[in-house]
């Protein structure tokens, strides 16, 4: 009996000696993917893994970080397109947290370059990612959108003025005299110039533009104007965000000149004129800091001419 238990067992080793793959790993468990960082393991990396026939998208082979990385590299390498790109797969995958990410990161570095994203990508139909994963100022780049500037310390919105110069200008003022009146509403149209994007600013009312004079007072600051023509760099802007006392502020930068938008600290018949701050504008947000009020649906606000 022994013999024939020994035959039977000796049979089965041949059998399964030769049903195996020569060089084949002794271990058929799958490897497992660590989820809180959608990092792949180390055996899944190698050669022998790149001829599998699994398919995984790319955002959910990459982790978050990277990621971040990579749409914020493209969007302060002012490769506008290739973020957008980014930005609109993130959405197909299912990952706005990635967008977020982002331009939240951007924001806490006091980039520029938001502006001229969420226009790229309001542009290539992402409206609906700037009114979800952008805060709401931003939304100041959609088409449908007008804005109003408040400072943040005197709380008084831009108006234009009532009457042009010898020049055909109109002087710009800060008040809050009729809170409800078109004439403190303006519009952003970008411009172009290649890798850059800036802002031309315009009354609602009016074809008028926001730009700053040619020439410095005693302080190093330029008078701010609305014009009918915008053909300088005094006409182009871009918008520097800022973090202060835990609202969203922005610097509003003139290209030529390189200085920030300010009210005067002088009152004349209840406004302030709007000039631009020389020197170190960052220093003080709380003078030279806006909160961007950005609205599509205006039915509200009336036409009021003062």
């Amino acid at each position: 009996m022994a013999f024939k238990h020994l035959t039977v067992l000796l049979m089965c080793m041949l059998a399964a000696a030769a049903n195996a793959v020569p060089g084949a790993d002794e271990s058929t468990t799958t490897p497992s993917v660590d989820s809180s960082t959608n990092e792949l393991p180390e055996s899944l990396t190698t050669p022998s893994a790149v001829n599998s026939t699994v398919e995984v998208s790319e955002p959910q082979l990459t982790s978050t970080d990277q990621m971040v990385h990579n749409l914020y590299d493209a969007i302060v390498y002012e490769n506008y397109d290739e973020a957008v790109s980014q930005a609109l797969n993130c959405m197909r995958y299912d990952r706005p947290d990635v967008i977020k990410l982002t331009v939240d990161r951007l924001i806490r570095q006091q980039r520029t370059y938001i502006a001229p994203f969420a226009y790229k990508l309001g542009a290539a139909g992402g409206e609906d990612i700037i009114r979800s994963e952008f805060p709401p100022a931003y939304r100041m780049v959609l088409n449908d959108t007008f804005i109003k500037f408040i400072n943040y310390q005197d709380r008084v919105s831009i108006e234009l003025g009532p009457t042009p110069d010898f020049a055909n200008d109109k002087r710009l003022y800060g008040n809050n005299d009729h809170p409800h009146s078109q004439n403190y509403h303006w519009k952003l149209e970008p411009v172009v110039d290649g890798k850059k994007i800036y802002f031309k600013i315009r009354h609602r009312l009016e074809n008028r533009y926001m730009k700053l004079g040619n020439d410095a007072d005693r302080d190093g600051d330029y008078q701010a104007y609305a014009s009918a023509n915008s053909d300088t760099n005094r006409h182009l802007w871009s918008f520097q965000p800022v973090m202060y006392n835990g609202e969203l502020l922005f610097f509003v930068i003139n290209r030529a000149h390189f200085q920030a938008l300010k009210f005067g600290r002088r009152v004349y018949d209840g406004s302030r004129n709007l000039y631009s701050q020389g020197g170190n504008f960052a220093a003080h947000p709380e003078l030279n800091g806006w909160t961007i009020e950005a609205f599509g649906d205006s039915s509200k606000f009336v036409i009021i001419r003062d």
